[in-house]
C-alpha cells in the first residue's frame, strides 16, 4: 500500500516537473502574447479613463456640535457625552435630511437655483462631537457656494429632528483649488499592464496543461506506442552572429562526444533491422517542420559511409532543400526535381560525393514550384530503383508528414521508415496522426528518433555540445564527381 502511494507520489511530480517544462517552452515561444496584453489592457484602461474622466471639486467644514439649551448633565456637570450622543445622532440622520425635500426646499431657495448641482455628505469623527460636512461638485465655486447654504440653513432643518442646535466652526471652508480625483493615467496604465500580464501568463499556463508533448523516450511507448530506437541530445553553439546559422554534423569537432555517439547507436541498430529483411533504402520523415529531420538523415548517412557503406543521401524536401545547406555543398547540382522532369537522365550521373568518403548527394538548389506534382509522379520509384545498384544504402529525406502527403507517396520507393520526434515541440495527437498517415502506406516503421532531448547528464547519459563554428570545414571535405568518379569510388 504504501509502496503505491509512494508511486502515486512520484508521478505527481513528475507531471508537475513536466508541466512546469511545457509552461516554459510554451513561455519562450509566445512571449510576446503576454506582452502584448499587457500593452492593450494598458493601453485600454489608460484611453477609457481619459474618455470618461470628470474632475470633481471638494469643500468641506469640520463643526463642534452643542445643545444650545439642554439641562441633560452627567454627575460631574458637564454636557460633553450628551453632545457626543447629539453628533453621533446627526450623523445617523443627516442623509435622510439630506434626502428630505425641506432641506432642498431651503438650500434651492438660499442659493436661488431650482438645482443644486452637487453631491452633500455627513460624517462624525468617533468618540468625539465632531462634525464632518463634505460637498462635491463638477465646479469648485459651486462645492463652495452649496457648503455655505448648507451651514446656513442646516441648524434650521436639524431643529425639526432633534432640536436646537449650536455648530461651531473648527475649520473655514475654501474654495478648491485642484480636483480631488486628479487624472493619473500612468497610474492607470500600469494596473491594465499588470492586469494584461497576468491574464496573459494565465493563459499561456492552461494553454500548456492541454499540451501533450513527446519529451522523453517513455513517451514515445506509452503516448504513441512506438519503439524509441535512439534518443538524440540537444546541441548548442553559442552564436557571435545572428545571420549564421551552424548546423549540427559528426563531422564537427565541436559537437559533443554524446551526439555522435548516439548516432553510431542509431546507426547500429537500423543495420541491424535493415539486414533481416535485406532492406536498403530508408525514409527518414517527420510531423512538423524544425524537428531536426534533416539533421538526423544527414548524420545517419555520413556514419554509414563513415563504416564503409557506399550511401545515397536524396533530398526530396524539394519545398525546402537543406542537405547541401547542412553539408555545406555550395556547388550547384540537378535534384529529383528536376530530374523527374527530364526522361533518360540517369540519376548517377548528378550525383554529388562528398569529400573523399562513400556518401554521394543528390541535391538540387531550388525549391520545386510544384512539388505535389513531382512527388507523386509515377517515375520516382523507378528513379530510386535506378540508384540502389550503385549505392549499399539511399536514405530518403521526405517532407514532414504531418502536414503533407508526400512521404506517403515517396514510401513506395523506400523498404522501412524512421520517424524522428523533436523532443518538447510537437503534441502527442500531431505525431499520432503523422504516424498513422506514413504506416497507411503499409511501409516498414522500425521506430522513433527522439532528437534533441534535454537529457544533460540524466539517466539517459547524454550531454551538451557547446562551441563555436560556423563553417564546420565541410568545404575541405566535399568534393564532387560524376557518374565516373561515382563507380571509380565504387570499384574500390
Amino acid at each position: 500500500m504504501e509502496e503505491h502511494k509512494t508511486d502515486r507520489i512520484e508521478e505527481e511530480k513528475v507531471d508537475l516537473f513536466r508541466l512546469l517544462q511545457e509552461f516554459r517552452k510554451v513561455l519562450r515561444r509566445l512571449f510576446w502574447f503576454p506582452l502584448a496584453l499587457a500593452i492593450l489592457c494598458g493601453a485600454f484602461l489608460g484611453i477609457r479613463q481619459w474618455r470618461s474622466y470628470v474632475p470633481m471639486y471638494e469643500s468641506s467644514v469640520t463643526f463642534a456640535v452643542q445643545l444650545v439649551s439642554s439641562s441633560l448633565t452627567d454627575i460631574g456637570g458637564s454636557s460633553g457625552y450628551y453632545d457626543k450622543a447629539v453628533a453621533e445622532q446627526l450623523s445617523k440622520t443627516f442623509p435622510h435630511l439630506l434626502q428630505s425635500e425641506l432641506m432642498r426646499n431651503k438650500l434651492q431657495s438660499a442659493m436661488g437655483v431650482g438645482r443644486l448641482g452637487g453631491s452633500i455628505s455627513a460624517q462624525t469623527v468617533d468618540n468625539t462631537n465632531m462634525f464632518m460636512l463634505r460637498v462635491t461638485s463638477f465646479d469648485p465655486q459651486t462645492a463652495y457656494n452649496i457648503l455655505n447654504a448648507v451651514i446656513e440653513v442646516y441648524p434650521e432643518v436639524a431643529e425639526y429632528v432633534i432640536g436646537q442646535t449650536g455648530l461651531t466652526l473648527l475649520t473655514e471652508p475654501s474654495v478648491a483649488a485642484a480636483p480631488y480625483n486628479a487624472f493619473r493615467p500612468a497610474r492607470t496604465m500600469a494596473k491594465g499592464a499588470c492586469i494584461g500580464l497576468a491574464a496573459g501568463l494565465i493563459l499561456i499556463f492552461l494553454y500548456s496543461l492541454t499540451r501533450r508533448t513527446i519529451r522523453e523516450p517513455e513517451d514515445v511507448q506509452s503516448l504513441l506506442n512506438q519503439k524509441c530506437i535512439a534518443v538524440l541530445p540537444l546541441v548548442r553553439f553559442k552564436r557571435r552572429e545572428k545571420s549564421l546559422d551552424p548546423a549540427v554534423s559528426i563531422l564537427d569537432e565541436q559537437v559533443s562526444g554524446s551526439f555522435q555517439e548516439s548516432i553510431r547507436n542509431l546507426r547500429i541498430k537500423l543495420l541491424r533491422e535493415m539486414e533481416k529483411e535485406q532492406q536498403k533504402v530508408l525514409l527518414v520523415t517527420s510531423t512538423m517542420p524544425g524537428e531536426g529531420k534533416s539533421t538526423v538523415a544527414v548524420n545517419l548517412a555520413l556514419s554509414l559511409s563513415q563504416n564503409g557503406a557506399k550511401v545515397i543521401f536524396v533530398d526530396l524536401d524539394l519545398r525546402k532543400p537543406s542537405a547541401k545547406k547542412i553539408l555545406g555543398i555550395k556547388t550547384e547540382s540537378l535534384g529529383l526535381a528536376e530530374l523527374l522532369t527530364k526522361k533518360g537522365e540517369d540519376p548517377a550521373d548528378h550525383l554529388l560525393q562528398v569529400g573523399n568518403s562513400g556518401l554521394y548527394l543528390l541535391a538540387g538548389d531550388n525549391a520545386s514550384g510544384n512539388a505535389y506534382k513531382a512527388l507523386h509522379s509515377g517515375r520516382l520509384s523507378t528513379l530510386i530503383d535506378a540508384l540502389r545498384e550503385h549505392a549499399d544504402y539511399i536514405i530518403l529525406d521526405t517532407p514532414p508528414s504531418g502536414i503533407l502527403a508526400d512521404s506517403t507517396s515517396i514510401s513506395r520507393a523506400a523498404d522501412a521508415a524512421i520517424y524522428v520526434l523533436g523532443a518538447g515541440k510537437v503534441e502527442r495527437a500531431g505525431a499520432a496522426d503523422g504516424i498513422q498517415f506514413l504506416s497507411s502506406s503499409r511501409i516498414r516503421l522500425l521506430g522513433c528518433v527522439l532528437n534533441a532531448a534535454k537529457t544533460g547528464s540524466g539517466k539517459y547519459g547524454y550531454g551538451y555540445g557547446y562551441g563555436y563554428g560556423y563553417g564546420y570545414g565541410y568545404g575541405k571535405y566535399a568534393s564532387y564527381g560524376s557518374k565516373k568518379s561515382a563507380e571509380k569510388k565504387y570499384a574500390k
